[in-house]
């Protein structure tokens, strides 16, 4: 199958590794991208296009794995290719924003010749012994297993547009919710010098949790750019069924704040894997 990705982030990269391995010929635009995004690219067996034009001239499934903010653009530039040249491919919404957006999303493909499905993706980057779930919605949805099997555990939610990008807003509003809550307490701890103090005290009381804090906050600051408009279409989605908004857009501020410290220019490659959760916070302080 010819499949296309946008692009060739660290979740895009591994997902078309994984299409490349099962034999499917995989494709991205690296115009404009960094020398890492290049890496990326390379190292997963992508072919390189010039442009979008040239990008969807044969694709069969079209991918959009980007930060959220950008979903709408990148899915208009698509939509506004596939009218002008009529070309018909099926476009994969898989980025993490709200129910309301992935119809708003949606609307634009309604004059364009292509089948357009939801997807919500669940779990970390694809690799061999591992799957992501990959939930699905919308008319059409029932072909994606089979080209999509190597590199996803797909799960089929209905034919709503909006049913999975509801599952991934309500699971990443724990567990990305969680996160920017616990890098919270943890600065609010250091700025009344309780910072040792409380660290000891969840090791003791709360062990999960304390492993979590070290698991997680140090990488943090690399991933908050991208979470903190993810934050801001969870509350969308909570609001939008009368559940409290506010938890998430503290949570947005709260990566904001990650994003603005110094190492809010880290990425998962150049972050330095030395530097504890302590360290994180005092170094933010």
């Amino acid at each position: 199958m010819q499949i296309a990705i946008l692009a060739a982030g660290e979740m895009g990269a591994a997902v078309g590794a994984r299409l490349v391995s099962a034999g499917h010929a995989v494709s991205t635009v690296l115009n404009g991208r960094g020398q890492e995004t290049a890496d990326r690219a390379a190292g997963a067996g992508f072919e390189a296009r010039e442009g979008l034009h040239e990008l969807l001239e044969d694709a069969e499934l079209v991918l959009s794995i980007v930060p959220p903010a950008a979903a709408f653009g990148v899915a208009n530039d698509v939509a506004r290719e596939a009218k002008e040249s009529s070309r018909t491919f099926i476009f994969l919404e898989c980025n993490a924003v709200s129910p309301e957006h992935v119809h708003t999303i949606a609307g634009v493909f309604k004059q364009a010749p292509c089948l357009f499905i939801d997807g919500g993706i669940v779990g970390g980057p694809p690799r061999e012994d591992y799957r992501p779930h990959l939930y699905v919605s919308g008319d059409g949805a029932d072909h994606l297993h089979q080209s999509l099997e190597s590199a996803f555990d797909v799960r089929r939610l209905g034919p709503d547009i909006g049913t999975a990008s509801a599952m991934k807003m309500c699971y990443a509003a724990i567990t990305k919710g969680l996160n920017s809550l616990l890098a919270a307490a943890f600065l609010a701890a250091g700025r009344y010098e309780l910072l040792d103090e409380l660290s000891a005290e969840l090791a003791e009381s709360q062990a999960g949790l304390s492993a979590r804090v070290e698991r997680y906050l140090s990488r943090l600051p690399a991933d908050a750019e991208r979470w903190a408009p993810e934050m801001r279409f969870i509350s969308e989605t909570f609001d939008a069924v009368g559940v409290p908004k506010e938890f998430h857009i503290g949570a947005a501020k709260m990566l904001e704040l990650l994003a603005e410290s110094q190492f809010g220019d880290e990425t998962r490659r150049s972050r330095d894997l030395s530097r504890t959760a302590l360290d994180t916070v005092r170094g933010i302080l």
